[in-house]
């Protein structure tokens, strides 16, 4: 129910006295409300005005409609000049109050009701209560759209200044704004525009008078006021010109948005926010922002939005609101996800797993994705790994779209992380324990990938000790430099033997730095057992690297003759015939043969190879054979002479002068020398040795072979000899 009361100046009013006074309202009005409300029924003319107008320049003064809340009651008040009073005075006005509750004004902004056709121009002495309140015709939305867009550009940002100094005083509780303006209707407009604007709680609270001669003492939030009047310079207000330009800048969301929907003309978007905006305005207009595209909310309106979001949203809302799943941050996709329609949960949870991938210290969304949305979003996955800053950023990654239930390419995988160690990234180790167990095959394949492709620097700046314990198990056949270097590392800490390092090595690609971490590995002497083990493990892939090679002839070297070293150096003149290893083959041929004759050719590619060994294996090669030789006894050695070479006759003969120091040595050299002039083919350097050495006193050694004696006697004594054959024998040695 509306009461109604008139208040104006009469010779004699309800209670016979004279002046301004009540002079009619509805019956039934709640007690001590008549009292609250005569502060509001007041009206000054303008200053400029006649003091004296006739009846046509009274029709042009502002009217002045108010606008307050009254307690539990809401009243609006309308004064209009009436010119002069019962006793022919200028100055009497009638005041037309209307007391309502909030309910009766349901869907209502109190501006709406400027010229509503309730209201009175002459005082009455009865006042029926209103049943119903109907409006005005001179402020709907699509009259005042147009008006707004005749305006232009300062139009718009006038209204987004007006309605933000207005927010800040409905918020804040304190500061008003005042417009000044020679036509009421223009300031009535202003009003109705920021009343449309806010939602109609909002407006509901917003207090307003559309002229006042004293602005200055005016309570009202917004006062509309004529140029004419006066202004003090400490008014705590923002005071608007509406003839001048628009100077104020710096609007929210909220006033930033209502401005966007009034330039569409998009009354449903206001209607919208209206009803979004009960408990936070701001975050209803950031709402309607981000369903409208806009890309300047911020991610603190998206969480007030979240917040919004647990008050319900209505239908239309949520259909709305889908369409801007891929412009949300986490916090909102992640809320709307939960407390949204189940059927759109699925669009949310997938907007928040896609800002996961960016960024995987996010949570998961609690909400599973379907099949249909797992299958959209591995391009999302693949882009994810390519953007990923660092190792550990490509296993948070790899490891979120795991527990998603998202596929992860493989080759994805190896190319971000070959291209990030490329790079130089450094946290191998870390991103190995946060990368999925069945994963971490990947992520080596592709840092080995990127190692081999590095630069040196790099490759060596980055294959630190606890990296190479990392990549020791991978296959590292495909990446010799990284594969070299890991084994060095290894075997460097003792933790892998010759035997494996350089099994590991040779199923290496060709690559120079292998050789260079071989030679590091084989820098002490090998044994014998080693080459074995070698000649085992490798078989023929021994001839891959020249240090290999070289191992039979040091091992022989080190350790002499041994079965381990002639099976790896068999293998090695498998590969390459000429060479050190090739005298370790022929020292064991010479040691194992049956006969004198077997000898031969073996000595002759003794020869051969000895040209190009240096000259401590050609000596450990001579003793050898000098061992095996005095081991077979005079008469072999002597036989091997004979069926050798002229060449290696020659060397044998050169070996045993040098060589010969003891008194058995002698008398075995000396017995060579013995067979050989029996057999006819005398060696012209032993005979001269044995005759200018002083071997006279062996004839005893010989004494058993009446051959050998008689060549020991030749050769050592010839002329005792020849004076034996010619002196006559006595008589008794005849017998």
């Amino acid at each position: 129910m509306a009461w109604q009361l008139h208040y104006t100046s009469v010779a004699a009013g309800p209670t016979g006295r004279a002046g301004f006074q009540f002079v009619a309202e509805t019956p039934g009005l709640p007690a001590g409300v008549r009292s609250r409300i005569a502060p509001l029924l007041a009206y000054r003319p303008p200053p400029d005005a006649p003091l004296a107008p006739t009846n046509q320049e009274i029709s042009c003064f502002p009217v002045a409609l108010t606008y307050d809340l009254l307690g539990s009651h809401r009243v609006l008040t309308r004064c209009v000049y009436l010119g002069r009073d019962y006793s022919g005075r200028y100055g009497n006005f009638l005041g037309h109050a209307l007391v309502v509750s909030p309910d009766e004004l349901t869907g209502l902004r109190p501006v709406e009701l400027w010229e509503a056709p309730f209201w009175k121009d002459s005082p009455d002495t009865a006042l029926p209560a209103l049943t119903e309140i109907v409006p005005g015709a001179a402020t709907d939305p699509e009259s005042l759209g147009e008006w707004l867009a005749r305006q232009g550009d300062d139009g718009y940002a006038r209204l987004g200044f007006l309605l933000e100094t207005t927010l800040r005083s409905l918020t804040g509780g304190h500061g008003r704004l005042v417009l000044v303006a020679g036509d009421v209707g223009e300031i009535v407009r202003w009003i109705t525009v920021i009343s449309y604007s806010l939602p109609w709680t909002v407006a509901l609270g917003l207090s307003f008078t559309t002229y006042s001669a004293d602005p200055a003492t005016a309570p009202q939030t917004i006062v509309g006021t004529t140029p004419d009047v006066w202004l003090p310079s400490d008014l705590d207000a923002e005071v608007i010109d509406l003839a001048e330009p628009v100077t104020g800048t710096g609007t929210g969301r909220l006033a930033r948005t209502v401005v966007d929907c009034w330039r569409r003309m998009d009354m449903a978007a206001l209607d919208g926010m209206a009803e979004l905006s009960r408990a936070d305005p701001e975050a209803a207009a950031a709402l309607v922002a981000l369903c409208d595209g806009d890309p300047t909310v911020t991610r603190a309106e998206q969480l007030a939005v979240a917040r919004l979001l647990e008050t319900g949203l209505p239908a239309h809302a949520w259909r709305e609101l889908e369409g801007a799943a891929d412009r949300m941050e986490y916090e909102l996709a992640a809320a709307a996800s939960v407390t949204g329609p189940p059927e759109t949960a699925d669009r949310y949870a997938a907007r928040c797993v896609t800002l996961a991938l960016r960024n995987p210290e996010l949570p998961l969304p609690a909400v599973r994705l379907r099949a249909a949305t797992r299958q959209a979003l591995e391009p999302r996955v693949r882009a994810a790994l390519g953007e990923a800053a660092s190792l550990t950023g490509l296993a948070d990654v790899t490891r979120l779209a795991v527990e998603a239930g998202l596929a992860v390419p493989g080759h994805d995988l190896e190319r971000g992380a070959a291209a990030l160690v490329r790079a130089g990234a450094a946290d191998l180790p870390r991103a190995v324990g946060r990368m999925p167990y069945g994963l971490c095959d990947r992520l080596f394949a592709g840092a080995l990938a990127g190692l081999e492709t590095a630069s040196a620097r790099v490759r060596a700046r980055l294959l630190t000790d606890e990296v190479c314990d990392l990549l020791a198990p991978a296959d590292l056949a495909r990446a010799p430099r990284t594969g070299a270097a890991v084994v060095h590392s290894l075997v460097r800490r003792d933790m892998l033997g010759r035997i494996d390092a350089t099994e590991r090595l040779v199923r290496l690609a060709p690559e120079p730095g292998r050789d260079a971490v071989l030679r590091e590995i084989w820098a002490g002497p090998p044994t014998a057992a080693e080459c074995g083990a070698l000649a085992e493990r490798l078989g023929t892939s021994v001839g891959v690297s020249p240090v290999l090679m070289e191992l039979p002839g040091r091992a022989f070297l080190s350790e002499g003759p041994r079965r381990g070293t002639a099976g790896l150096a068999r293998l090695v003149t498998a590969r390459a015939p000429v060479g050190s290893a090739e005298l370790v083959v022929v020292v064991a041929e010479i040691t194992g043969a049956p006969r004198p004759c077997d000898l031969a050719g073996p000595l002759e590619r003794l020869l051969d190879a000895g040209e190009v060994a240096g000259p401590d294996l050609r000596g450990a090669v001579a003793r050898a054979v000098l061992e095996v030789l005095d081991s077979r006894g005079p008469e072999f050695r002597a036989k091997v002479v004979l069926t050798a070479s002229r060449r290696a006759a020659a060397w044998l003969v050169d070996l045993w002068l040098r060589r010969v120091r003891s008194r058995e040595e002698q008398a075995r050299l000396l017995e060579v020398a013995i067979r050989l002039r029996m057999n006819g083919v005398p060696s012209e350097r032993l005979d001269a040795w044995a005759r200018g050495s002083p071997l006279g006193s062996m004839r005893s050694r010989f004494a058993h072979d009446p051959d050998l004696l008689r060549g020991y006697e030749e050769l050592v004594r010839p002329r005792a000899a020849l004076w034996k054959r010619l002196r006559p024998r006595p008589s008794w040695k005849r017998e």
